[in-house]
């Protein structure tokens, strides 16, 4: 079936019925895209058929509509407050003036949650240029290297965007060694209660939807994993355990046995020079333990 890009409010759908059926749509096309957004399984014929003629029409609609925003493009609009949705489409319009010919997105908890710190936009720019604040709003200066990068497969599921976001080719190098480096550091920052280990967090969830070959969280689902994460008893267990199910789910057992075998050789020798920080040693070498056994 043709893959669409967008979700369907349901409640406007019923609503303009009179205006689309039969002049864009005949009755019994009206019904297979109520039942295909409503959730309901359709059957082979009725999944032809919407492939063949209905998507068709409804993605050359989509085009049409997205050409007539004046440049607004909206990724996520299901989980878009509304009213947010129309004030951040202005301010697009608004940084788009300000920074001509620059991509720029809104993006983060302005959207999504009714309260928020501040308002984060985005400005890709081929400069160096330092972040700064202006009234509500975070102007965040990034670099065009970002379009390969696993934060930008996250964001763009869920901005508005003045201009239209394809699908990048992942450049950033990701790998197991990186990922254990990101792990002892947010295992060292929940440990302490750094401030800023919600950050931290979210990049850790990031790399191992990557390393776990799953698809990527968006902006929201990573501040809502996050944040249900750093609220329970013991976040370390739930880290390791995530740690260790991606690690196990997407790497080859060769690789990840001796990349393990090498953290337990180095925490020993660590135990041995700091014996007062043991408990600390084992409580994070617990999870390579646990990959080596189940691997082994």
């Amino acid at each position: 079936m043709r893959t669409l890009k967008y979700s369907v409010d349901m409640v406007h759908f019923e609503q303009i019925k009179k205006e689309i059926v039969p002049s864009i749509f005949t009755e019994h096309q009206f019904n297979l895209i109520r039942r295909k957004f409503s959730g309901k399984v359709l059957t082979d014929s009725e999944k032809n058929e919407f492939s063949r003629t209905v998507s068709k029409k409804m993605n050359a609609i989509y085009k049409i509509i997205q050409r007539e925003a004046d440049g607004i493009f909206v990724y996520g609009k299901e989980k878009i407050i509304p009213s947010r949705l129309e004030q951040a489409s202005d301010y697009i319009k608004k940084f788009s003036r300000k920074f001509k010919n620059r991509h720029v997105f809104i993006t983060g908890s302005f959207l999504c949650s009714e309260s928020y710190n501040d308002i984060d936009v985005f400005v890709i720019s081929k400069y160096e240029k330092e972040d700064y604040r202006t009234g509500n709003f975070h102007i965040n200066y990034l670099s065009e290297d970002v379009y390969g990068s696993l934060f930008f497969e996250s964001v763009c599921k869920l901005c508005i965007s003045n201009k239209e976001i394809k699908r990048q080719r992942l450049t950033e190098k990701i790998d197991i060694d990186i990922f254990i480096s990101l792990y002892q550091e947010l295992f060292n920052d929940v440990d302490k209660k750094f401030k800023g280990v919600g950050s931290t967090l979210r990049e850790f969830l990031l790399q191992a939807c990557f390393i776990g070959r799953m698809p990527a969280f968006d902006s929201l689902e990573l501040r809502q994993k996050a944040d249900k994460i750093l609220k329970t008893k013991n976040p370390k267990e739930i880290i390791k355990n995530i740690f260790i199910n991606s690690i196990v789910m997407g790497s080859e057992k060769r690789q990840s046995i001796a990349a393990m075998k090498r953290m337990i050789n180095s925490y020993k020798e660590l135990i041995c020079e700091y014996r007062q920080h043991k408990d600390y040693y084992l409580d994070l070498m617990s999870a390579f333990e646990k990959v080596i056994a189940i691997e082994s």
